[in-house]
This record gives structure tokens, C-alpha cells and sequence, in this order.
């Protein structure tokens, strides 16, 4: 499976030109409000979605839909870059991920999606795979309904109808006794170029074959995003259809689906709430208490909290409700991806998940986090204010629970004169400290010590 290891922007709202943020299993993504971490967010996910579109069907113009909950970007005008001036209009903007595969089939590369203006909405332009000093091979439309134009260095020619980009990224990536059948739809004069360079880029594959982990639509993690306020909790539940939301209105109903019908895992379930619960300080205790015995009988959900009694969830502290979506489905997505047969770590993309907790809370949910990243493969990024979980996941690196180069702080910092934002990657030592930080990156908690000290003017 494909990591995509850096995201690039460019021209996309308050990112001017292309701004490259470093991923990782743990990236915190740190700056003022309105400076472009959810739009950062969003582009990730929607670079995951396109990916995972193209590897479905034949769609041969995507039409990405930019407004996929819990996000919500606008239009096309709203999306891209605003320029005035002797420039001009800004009539595009791109995605650029880079993307590593542990050495297999092809080498890593770079894939840059370009979206254009068609009927207000963002469609699919160009998708280049750029293989450093090897080339690139890159398919764009220079017609909406036309099929697409496949390049590389040297050679280029239009793809055959009806053929669409996810066929051609599927046919080409053949090794080339199983593309024997399939010359009617490439003519071979025209494609062999084509296939001589993709073939001049496979290494340690096996026969030549190229496994579907390593074909040109890279198998990345799926991409899970959780929503900056959770669903508010009920007194008591009705159980409906069990479908996964950004605001984890789903969890509920997986708890008490497991409780009633899978005691194992919910035993394992409950076992991890309750270790989080005591480390959080948040309660000692979560059960699910049914009012019938068919599963669709409604049911509560009871906390032991401070106070040494269980209460309903609706009774204690909004801390957790707030954070039980995020530890739900981190806990339970092993398994869930397993029954789907679809096993593997998963790509979790959180906003604000510190809501409601109190900072020993905060702190201990980043170290929830880096646990799941090491136990399970997991990865997560994470928008975030709150100092203590960026100060617990330094102090994680300290105490070796997860290693320097596993962590990435991404810093938005706003540019007011130009009207744009600058992308920080900053790195951690050994010790987690913070490396190559901006002046501006710790210059208002600076300020607000001077003030507290009584040293402003």
C-alpha cells in the first residue's frame, strides 16, 4: 500500500502559488484561525476520493465533489485563488501528492492533480505522474467530452473511445503478454512508446507483473474525516441504520450493537474506553444499558464519572460525548476493516478533536493517538489549538513511544500584506524539540508571557 508522504497546493484559496506540507503517521496541523488548515484538510481528503474513484470505474472526466461532508469549499470561484492585477484571473488550481511504496513495481513518484472551471464546479484537467530524472507519463483534456491525450517525454496520442483514464491507468500497467489482448483498444504504433517506458520503470516485481499495490492507481489507506463537533448525545437512543458519519452519530449504535451482539469485542471495546477513560481523568466506566432485548429496542448509554455512580452519558461531562466518535472508530476500524475485507491502517483526519476536554484530557487523547499510530498503523492528521496535545506527542518522541521522523508539525502562518498564508514543515529532534521553526511559530504565547509578567510596554 501506497503513503502519500507530502501534499502540495497550489493556488487554492489563501494558498498562493504551491505550498508543500510534510505528512506523517502524526501530523498536527498548528496556526491562527482562518488560515487554511481545514481547506488543507479537505484537499487531502479529496486528493484520497479521486483516487479511490478512478480505481472503481470508468469515469473519464472526474467531477470530485469539493462539498463531501464535513467539508465544505464552495464553488469553483470559491476554491481557487483570487488575483487581480496585470496576472490576471487564476483559471486553474492542483494537488500534488507524493506518494512511497516500500520499493515495489514502480518507484515512488509524484502524482499532480489539476482541476479546471466547468459549469461552476471543479472537473478533472490534467493527472501527471512525475517520476523525477526517469519522466513522467501524464493524461489532460483539451476537450470536455473528448477522450483524454496520454503523454510522456517524447510521445503523446489520444486515447481510444470510449476509454477513460481509470481503463488506461488499468491496461497500461499490464505486463505485456496480458496487454496482447487488449492491442484493439491500444494500437501498438502508437502505444508503444508508452509501454516501453512504463515497462523501463518496474523493479523487484516478480515476472514482471505488477500487483494491484503497485499498479499507476496507487491502493492508498482509506480517508476517514471526523467532524469539529460531534453529534450531541440522547438520553436515550433508537436504534436506526448503523451508517458512519463525521459526527460520529453512528457510534452509539455500533456500541450498542456490539454489547448486545459480539460480547467479545465489546469487552475488548469497553476494556480500551475504560484505560482512556481513567488515564483522561474523564470517567471509570461506560456500559450500554438496553430497555429490551431485540436490537431494535431502544438503549442508553451510562458513564461512571467522578461522582462514583453511573449517570446517563446526557448527565455528565460534554468532554465525552465529544470524544467517544473519535475513540470508537479508531478502536473498532481494525476490525471493521477486516470483516469488509478491506484489512489495513487507516487515515484518520481530525478537527479539533480537544473540544470540550480539559487539558489532561487533550493530553492524554495525544497519547491515544500515538499509540493507535504505533499499535495499528493508523495515521492521523490532526488540526488542532490545543498546546497539550502538540506538547504530549514532543514529549511521546522524548520517552521513544514514537520516533522524531514519525511526527510533522505543519504551521499556517497568515501573510496579511500579501493577503496569503505560508505552509511551515517543521520537524522534531530526538528530544522533541521543535526544528527549523519560523519566528512567528511561538511569537503570540512570547507575547502573552511578557504580558502576564508585566514586561509589555
Amino acid at each position: 500500500m501506497y503513503r502519500l508522504d507530502e501534499l502540495t497546493i497550489d493556488d487554492v484559496r489563501c494558498f498562493a502559488g504551491s505550498q508543500k506540507g510534510r505528512v506523517r503517521p502524526i501530523t498536527l496541523l498548528v496556526g491562527e484561525n482562518s488560515t487554511g488548515k481545514t481547506t488543507f484538510l479537505a484537499c487531502f481528503d479529496i486528493f484520497h476520493r479521486v483516487v479511490h474513484q478512478l480505481r472503481r470505474g470508468r469515469d473519464e472526466r472526474l467531477a470530485p465533489d469539493f462539498n463531501h461532508e464535513p467539508f465544505s469549499l464552495g464553488s469553483f470561484r470559491d476554491i481557487v485563488r483570487s488575483r487581480r492585477g496585470r496576472h490576471g484571473r487564476i483559471t486553474a488550481f492542483r494537488l500534488d501528492a507524493h506518494l512511497m511504496n516500500g520499493g515495489k513495481g514502480f518507484p515512488d513518484y509524484s502524482v499532480r492533480a489539476e482541476f479546471v472551471e466547468d459549469g461552476s464546479q471543479p472537473v478533472l484537467a490534467a493527472w501527471r505522474y512525475d517520476f523525477r530524472e526517469q519522466g513522467f507519463l501524464a493524461f489532460r483534456w483539451d476537450e470536455p467530452d473528448s477522450p483524454p491525450i496520454v503523454a510522456i517525454q517524447d510521445h503523446e496520442t489520444r486515447l481510444n473511445e470510449p476509454w477513460g483514464l481509470s481503463d488506461a491507468l488499468f491496461l497500461l500497467s499490464l505486463p505485456q503478454r496480458e496487454r496482447r489482448s487488449f492491442r484493439s483498444l491500444f494500437p501498438s504504433a502508437a502505444f508503444q512508446p508508452i509501454h516501453d517506458f512504463l515497462g523501463s520503470l518496474v523493479k523487484n516485481s516478480l515476472d514482471g507483473r505488477i500487483r494491484p499495490e503497485q499498479s499507476l492507481l496507487p491502493l492508498l489507506p482509506p480517508s476517514v474525516p471526523l467532524a469539529p463537533l460531534r453529534a450531541k448525545p440522547a438520553r436515550t437512543y433508537d436504534p436506526v441504520r448503523e451508517v458512519a458519519t463525521p459526527e460520529g452519530m453512528h457510534v452509539p449504535m455500533l456500541m450498542m450493537r456490539l454489547a448486545r451482539a459480539d460480547s467479545e469485542r465489546w469487552r475488548r471495546l469497553q476494556k480500551h474506553l475504560v484505560a482512556f477513560g481513567k488515564d483522561s481523568g474523564l470517567f471509570t466506566d461506560i456500559t450500554v444499558k438496553s430497555h429490551g432485548q431485540q436490537l431494535s429496542d431502544p438503549f442508553q448509554l451510562r458513564v461512571k464519572a467522578n461522582s462514583g455512580t453511573h449517570a446517563n452519558i446526557v448527565d455528565v461531562g460534554y468532554g465525552v460525548s465529544q470524544s467517544l466518535p473519535i475513540l470508537v472508530d479508531v478502536l473498532t476500524a481494525q476490525e471493521e476493516q477486516a470483516q469488509r475485507r478491506a484489512g489495513g491502517p487507516i487515515q484518520f483526519l481530525l478537527q479539533q478533536p480537544e473540544v470540550h476536554l480539559h487539558p489532561r484530557g487533550q493530553a492524554e487523547l495525544a497519547s491515544f493517538l500515538v499509540a493507535a499510530a504505533r499499535r495499528y498503523g493508523h495515521r492521523f492528521l490532526v488540526e488542532t489549538h490545543s498546546d497539550y496535545i502538540v506538547d504530549r506527542v514532543r514529549t511521546s518522541v522524548r520517552e521513544g513511544r514514537i520516533a522524531a521522523d514519525d511526527v510533522s508539525i505543519l504551521y499556517f502562518e497568515p501573510r496579511k500584506k500579501l493577503k496569503a498564508v505560508r505552509l511551515y514543515s517543521l520537524r522534531l529532534d530526538e528530544f522533541g524539540n521543535v526544528q527549523n521553526a519560523p519566528p512567528g511559530y511561538r511569537a503570540f504565547f512570547f507575547r502573552e508571557m511578557d504580558r502576564t509578567l508585566g514586561f509589555t510596554e
